[in-house]
């Protein structure tokens, strides 16, 4: 199967609007994308919990797992992450 490229900003909204939409998980607020490399096999991505909002913090570990595993055969990260790329844009004095 071939994995569609996307960017970490398009990556976490995918996967954060997929959590949310399992019941229990409306309110999760926030998630964080991680490349990973994996040995033998090249670049991945990891998905993890930054903040549960008013969701059950094992509910949502749960389904973000679960998210991630059915999801992570389909997209393949590309580029910096946003921090990153919001360095890049405004803390940069030569540009």
């Amino acid at each position: 199967m071939c994995k569609r490229a996307m960017t970490h900003q398009e990556l976490s909204t995918k996967v954060l609007a997929a959590v949310r939409a399992h019941r229990g998980c409306e309110l999760v607020k926030e998630i964080a994308i991680t490349s990973v490399e994996i040995v033998e096999t090249g670049t991945s991505w990891h998905a993890s919990l930054v903040d549960s909002g008013a969701a059950d913090p094992q509910l949502a570990a749960s389904v973000l797992r679960q998210v991630s595993e059915e999801l992570e055969p389909m997209f393949a990260l590309v580029g910096p992450p946003v921090a990153e790329e919001r360095h890049d844009k405004t803390c940069d004095p030569s540009r």
